[in-house]
């Protein structure tokens, strides 16, 4: 954490005026790198939350994570899309799933039932990838209100975006039956060459 500050102070000598951002999704954590991989940020040896609305003064930004400071000097990385900026604007992930079914249930960080539901066709972000085996998949989206919502959705719920499981069982079925059938022709030939000798 002393990093942060050292960083933050060097960036005050400068004289940088802070930006100013607010969380715009339920809620998020803080990361001490720019992954979702990396260690949360703690406070009093709880994992530190953020929630709608709070204010933080941003440091910088890297790739997809923004580095701020809470009014309360916490410091750690923040997926930038779960800021939205000064001029009144937020920006959105670029969504990569879809939702299967209508009524779908949306369930918070402690993958409780919320009272919020997904319809088919929604957009999705998964921003911790994609599972189908997990019962529960990391999804982000946006609610009526146009704000984000960071949770969870039952994986059956959702369809990512690229080749459906189906097509790659389809894809892994042609392979096999075309090796088959290649080395049937192998075996054939080699054979009728064998008897000409």
């Amino acid at each position: 954490m002393n990093f942060f500050l050292a960083v933050f102070g060097l960036l005050s000598c400068f004289a940088i005026s802070p930006v100013n951002v607010t969380v715009n999704t339920n809620s998020c954590y803080l990361y001490q790198e720019p992954s979702f991989e990396s260690e949360k940020v703690y406070v009093d040896e709880e994992v530190f939350v953020l929630s709608h609305g709070d204010n933080l003064t941003l440091i910088e930004e890297k790739e997809n994570f923004a580095l701020v400071q809470t009014v309360d000097n916490v410091i750690g990385y923040v997926y930038k899309f779960y800021l939205s900026y000064p001029d009144d604007y937020q920006i959105y992930p670029t969504f990569n799933a879809s939702v299967r079914n209508n009524n779908s249930a949306i369930f918070n960080l402690e993958k409780e039932k919320t009272t919020y539901t997904a319809n088919a066709g929604d957009k999705v972000f998964l921003f911790e990838g994609f599972n189908a085996d997990d019962e529960f998949t990391a999804i982000q989206i946006v609610l009526d209100d146009g704000s984000l919502y960071n949770g969870y959705m039952l994986t059956k719920d959702i369809s990512p975006n690229g080749i459906s499981a189906s097509l790659i069982v389809g894809i892994t079925i042609i392979c096999a039956v075309a090796t088959i059938i290649l080395s049937l022709v192998f075996i054939k030939k080699k054979k009728k060459s064998g008897s000409k000798n």
